[in-house]
């Protein structure tokens, strides 16, 4: 009789041991005993072409710096142009590049201007090493000689085999200095542990998973993790899937500055639902993520919005009030 009491009483506590480690890696504990302060006065923007592809008064880009300042942004991606399928980009699209950087860092040198290249994959062949190095080159060009303060890479998709795109980054770093900013958007991560259990049902295609996230890291100081174009119809799900994926990517790291990218923009395309994905869902996503136990904090650096040219006052004053605690 003892023998099977304490052979249940053993069973009992693998199971509730068991759920307690399924709760904690599935759904997490709260940092319920201590209230934290997420923000970190490290926030950031994508900003339009209009910067540097036009001449802007003083008067103008001293109202665009000061809105930064007021709402907390220290880091914009502002976009120069496409990379072209050569891999350079064109001078006509940048003309006014230097221009700017020096009105605007008059108004306030703290706030960090990286130059925003994108392009879809599929247009670039990065196998061919003469586009390569022309790409990487543009790297130097922004960065040592026009004076940005780093280079934001937003080519989409790139997966976890895409070892054109690492060495891209890899002579991206070689060609600046150290204390020139490489940062890489990438899209929502698949787990590995989701991809394990699909695996014999369905295969997906693109894949981007903690393998890519760790390749991409090896050479990008910063990553932006873009958290729109979901598909999901509930406010619940979207806040929930932000909330996961702030929890996964940041303890996939010691000490890397990830940045979490919502959406404030309204028109949009089939499956996408503004009244669902927003700068407040955005952001009560983010804040459920880093109240999980699992997030590392030290790898958060803070949230960007996207973008810079359709944010309204109202959004505005939501993420000053959610995010940087102003009433």
């Amino acid at each position: 009789m003892k023998k099977i009491s304490f052979f249940s009483g053993s069973i009992f506590v693998v199971i509730i041991l068991s759920l307690f480690l399924g709760i904690f890696y599935f759904v997490g504990v709260p940092r319920f005993w201590q209230k934290f302060e997420y923000n970190k006065n490290d926030n950031a923007v994508w900003a339009g072409h209009e910067w540097i592809g036009e001449r802007k008064t003083f008067d103008q880009i001293k109202e665009f710096v000061e809105n930064l300042q007021k709402h907390g942004i220290s880091n914009v991606f502002l976009h120069v142009g496409p990379i072209l399928e050569n891999g350079k980009i064109e001078q006509k699209s940048y003309i006014y590049s230097s221009y700017f950087l020096r009105q605007a860092k008059r108004i306030n040198k703290d706030i960090k201007y990286q130059a925003w290249l994108g392009q879809v994959r599929g247009k670039l062949d990065l196998s061919d090493e003469n586009i390569l190095k022309n790409t990487a080159n543009q790297c130097r060009i922004f960065g040592e000689f026009i004076g940005f303060d780093g280079i934001h890479f937003d080519i989409e998709p790139v997966s976890d085999d895409d070892k054109d795109f690492i060495n891209l980054l890899k002579e991206c770093r070689e060609n600046m200095s150290q204390e020139k900013v490489l940062s890489v958007a990438l899209p929502d991560i698949i787990p590995n542990s989701f991809l394990w259990y699909t695996d014999k049902i369905f295969k997906f295609n693109n894949v981007n998973s903690e393998v890519n996230y760790k390749n991409v890291a090896k050479y990008a100081d910063q990553i932006v993790v873009m958290l729109y174009d979901t598909k999901l119809n509930s406010q619940w799900f979207y806040k929930k899937f932000v909330s996961e994926e702030v929890t996964r990517i940041t303890s996939l790291f010691e000490n890397k500055k990830i940045f979490f990218g919502i959406p404030a923009y309204e028109k949009g395309h089939l499956g996408f639902d503004p009244s669902v994905e927003n700068v407040k869902n955005g952001i009560l996503g983010v804040i459920m993520g880093l109240d999980n136990l699992r997030s590392n904090l030290d790898s958060f650096a803070g949230i960007s919005i996207y973008p810079y040219w359709e944010i309204s006052d109202e959004e505005w004053q939501t993420f000053d009030e959610l995010w940087l605690n102003k009433k």
